[in-house]
């Protein structure tokens, strides 16, 4: 009798030990969905502030150019060239213009539908505003016009759970089991 209480017991000690764990899993990956989903709404309000700051410094305003505007940015050539299954010279020549460092991301727009031309948008890593007029030219895309302007600081604020994430890392590398 006392084996049976002793293995009934145990049972449930473990029952509930692994249930707990079960919940904590779940509970841990809720959490970095919800940390994903923060630093993915995060990381587009900063882009939108770079280019409304962007697009004003040059004298437009941003609503306006995206009501009559298209854009792309380097992953959405990335995706072009993956779904093309091949590689595009014009394609490869915008992802040289896009490739370099910069203050959120840069964006080729082509205005009112002409695909013969297309303007590159970015901040570099000064606050500088920049904007390049790009021409079709055979197979490539040569620049016809380059212009900076004096940009705003836009801050970047990272989200707590990216904090905890990353202390949490940090640890667990410290004091590895």
């Amino acid at each position: 009798m006392k084996k049976l209480i002793f293995y009934l017991g145990m049972t449930f000690v473990l029952f509930f030990t692994a249930a707990d764990n079960l919940v904590l899993a779940l509970s841990s990956d809720k959490q970095e969905i919800d940390c994903a989903e923060k630093k993915d709404m995060r990381n587009k309000a900063f882009n939108e502030a770079i280019m409304k700051d962007i697009f004003s410094s040059f004298g437009h305003k941003y609503d306006e150019i995206v009501d009559q505007s298209m854009y792309l940015n380097f992953i959405d050539l990335m995706k072009y060239t993956v779904v093309a299954g091949k590689r595009d010279s014009q394609i490869e020549s915008l992802k040289e213009h896009l490739s370099g460092e910069s203050l959120g991301e840069k964006r080729i727009y082509f205005f009112h539908g002409n695909p013969d031309a297309a303007y590159i948008f970015y901040k570099d890593l000064e606050h500088q505003n920049i904007a390049i007029h790009l021409e079709e030219s055979g197979n490539a895309w040569i620049v016809k016009d380059k212009k900076v302007e004096r940009g705003k600081k836009i801050p970047f604020i990272r989200e707590k759970c990216e904090d905890d994430y990353f202390m949490k890392r940090m640890f667990n590398n410290l004091y590895q089991k």
